[in-house]
């Protein structure tokens, strides 16, 4: 069922007017990111494109997904078609998860972008995951690979990275490797990096930090703590987090009956499974 909810949310998915740093991105690693929305799943369930744009000081890692439908949606508005009629249009292509991360040698932090109902941000310090090498060997997507483990921000990660590659960055918040992250894959096999293809850009793109929207409207600055507190109640308590962050925060948009029923068996049932890359501290 349509509902005003839907159209509204749109409205923050617009476009950024960026901040320039001094560094430019000279390569781009693609990604599928596999992953499972249930525990008790046997196989991943969703995937997404992910790109990993490299500079000489930083990376930016994003879904391609999502990048093509913010696209099509300014495309849309450009057209003249309404609010609906984009949503509408942009079924056609497939969704993608909505995290933006830039790994920065200086000052030595992740900055970290996360879209749930508003655009918020967060900067993490960032600290080398305590790598230990293993035997493995394997060819991956053409690349001669070794092995490496590490328990990083509250997963147990095995990975290979290609030596031939001497960049020491990968995807989401894995980096630090004498090589380029190939395939990463967490122990309790939830979540899945594999790399499809690496490329050197034809033209060097300024690296751009996102803060505001195209109307001015400044990302939201909030703490890691704090966001994923936030995103665990989504998911175990959907009717709250409406309420706090819809209804009473957006200016009372309402939700169709057939979202209100989804609320409530929610509530009934405890949530849904929370499963997210970074396990809460």
């Amino acid at each position: 069922m349509k509902s005003i909810h839907i159209l509204i949310l749109w409205l923050f998915f617009q476009p950024v007017f960026p901040q320039k740093t001094t560094d430019q991105f000279l390569f781009r690693a693609s990604y599928t990111f596999s992953y499972k929305t249930d525990p008790l799943q046997k196989d991943f369930v969703e995937t997404d494109l992910i790109y990993l744009d490299i500079g000489n000081n930083s990376s930016k890692y994003y879904s391609r997904y999502t990048q093509v439908r913010d696209s099509n949606k300014i495309a849309g508005l450009k057209k003249g078609l309404s609010a609906y009629d984009v949503v509408e249009d942009n079924r056609r292509f497939k969704k993608g998860t909505k995290t933006t991360i830039y790994n920065m040698d200086e000052p030595g932090q992740f900055h970290v972008i996360e879209h749930l109902v508003d655009y918020y941000y967060y900067d993490e310090k960032r600290f080398l995951p305590a790598w230990t090498f293993g035997a493995g060997e394997k060819t991956i997507a053409g690349y001669a690979c070794k092995e490496a483990q590490a328990i990083y921000l509250g997963r147990k990660w095995t990975v290979y990275f290609a030596p031939e590659i001497p960049l020491n960055k990968g995807p989401w918040k894995l980096w630090g490797l004498p090589g380029l992250i190939i395939y990463a894959i967490d122990s309790e096999q939830l979540f899945q990096f594999e790399l499809q293809g690496f490329e050197t850009l034809k033209y060097e793109t300024p690296v751009s930090i996102e803060n505001k929207t195209q109307y001015g409207r400044l990302y939201k600055k909030t703490t890691k703590k704090d966001y994923q507190k936030m995103e665990a109640l989504r998911y175990r308590d959907f009717m709250t987090f409406t309420n706090l962050f819809i209804l009473e925060g957006k200016g009372g948009i309402l939700l169709s009956p057939e979202q209100e029923r989804e609320n409530e068996r929610y509530r009934k049932k405890g949530g849904t499974p929370y499963i997210p890359l970074e396990k809460q501290e």
